[in-house]
């Protein structure tokens, strides 16, 4: 007998209480979940999860940017936690166009945009196909997908190549994710250790992806970014991304990721002419809860030196 998914669980379960307001905004006729904190009349910094991961996962970079003062919003990407879940979508230009229109509906003309690896590279999109729409950007633990590599085995580690392989699988990698093992084997094994994630969030990360779809769109979005090279709609996108960054350019990643190789993150000439790049010693993947004080220290440094907006 085949094994059962546990049961779905509605979106409510993610809007977890806290020093922020849940509230959902309309933009490109979907219906997102942020979580706000700080004063509305302040410069907007919007905070993008990874995979397979929701707006929690920013938490601490939530409450500790708008503390400083910033008007800040941790938004769950489409697909996840409590935004809507469309049947197509799943791709860095459609989700770099939610994201630069939940920051008109918000009522502010630019952002900063921080975001941890699949955020990250939403916000590395967003300076090629939403330039207007930023002040810069903080990508974490994240590759600029328009990089040249002759080999994606250059670019993640060989443990998390056959893992992300194995997503590619819609059917299997749908049920272990729903499952819930899937997901917590990738959050613990590419951090910097394995003992990162405390039973509470892993219970957490693990319920949201039993939302009625959310599985499902996590796997359609990795296998949209895990296409192979020779495909020729990879090739016509990396085209259109290969561009210097037109805005600010924070690169914040842990040496000990165990997704990625940090030997291919940097990459001055796609950063633009104001890029910085920092190594985060003794910090994985997952940066952003594995080590959140340096992450919000680096960020509030660079916020300080840039010009209002």
């Amino acid at each position: 007998m085949a094994r059962r998914v546990p049961p779905s669980t509605d979106f409510a379960t993610v809007l977890i209480e806290g020093p922020w307001e849940h509230r959902f905004v309309s933009a490109g006729g979907l219906r997102f979940h942020v979580a706000a904190a700080g004063p509305d009349d302040a410069p907007l910094v919007v905070l993008l999860h990874a995979i397979p991961q929701f707006w929690w996962s920013m938490r601490h970079q939530l409450t500790a940017i708008a503390n400083a003062g910033y008007r800040t919003v941790a938004m769950d990407l489409r697909g996840f936690g409590a935004s809507d879940k469309p049947p197509e979508g799943y791709t860095l230009p459609t989700l770099a166009a939610d994201v630069a229109g939940v920051i008109g509906a918000l009522g502010a003309a630019k952002a900063v945009v921080v975001g941890q690896g699949t955020g990250g590279a939403v916000a590395w999109t967003m300076t090629s196909q939403a330039p207007q729409a930023l002040h810069g950007i903080v990508p974490i633990s994240s590759p600029h997908p328009g990089s040249r590599l002759p080999k994606r085995r250059l670019l993640v580690s060989p443990r998390a190549f056959g893992q992300i392989g194995r997503l590619r699988t819609p059917s299997f990698a749908t049920r272990a994710m729903a499952k819930g093992p899937m997901a917590l084997k990738l959050l613990h094994t590419w951090g910097a250790r394995s003992d990162w994630l405390g039973q509470e969030d892993a219970a957490r990360y693990a319920e949201a992806l039993r939302i009625p779809f959310a599985a499902d769109k996590a796997v359609d979005l990795v296998r949209w970014m895990a296409r192979p090279n020779w495909s020729a709609a990879v090739n016509r996108f990396r085209a259109g991304v290969r561009v210097p960054a037109p805005v600010p350019v924070l690169h914040l990643q842990g040496n000990q990721d165990h997704l990625l190789r940090v030997s291919a993150m940097a990459i001055p000439g796609l950063g633009g002419a104001d890029y910085q790049f920092q190594t985060l010693g003794g910090v994985g993947h997952f940066a952003c809860e594995e080590a959140d004080d340096k992450v919000n220290a680096a960020i509030l440094r660079w916020l300080a030196g840039l010009p209002e907006y």
